[in-house]
């Protein structure tokens, strides 16, 4: 969902869409909910629900419960190191 998400907001050219630039970086975050839903088989499962998305969020919450949660962004966003942190390319 979230790949789609991104494909999506990149489809198009800015200002209708996100444009692509290698000299810059940017952090989202994703509020989902998760619903129960049933497939036709009748399988009870679990449906993620987008709400919203937000261009540079707050990360002070981030900050206070994982001391090296800057450290890490950092280095993913401007360093390219992925290793051993808790990101997925989309």
């Amino acid at each position: 969902m979230l790949r789609e998400l991104f494909q999506a907001a990149s489809s198009l050219p800015a200002p209708q869409g996100i444009a692509h630039s290698p000299q810059s970086r940017a952090m989202y975050a994703v509020d989902l909910m998760l619903a129960w839903d049933t497939k036709p088989s009748g399988e009870k499962v679990i449906q993620p629900m987008l709400c919203e998305v937000n261009y540079s969020p707050d990360c002070d919450r981030a900050c206070k419960y994982h001391s090296s949660f800057a450290n890490d962004l950092f280095s993913v966003l401007f360093l390219d190191d992925t290793e051993d942190k808790h990101v997925v390319a989309l």
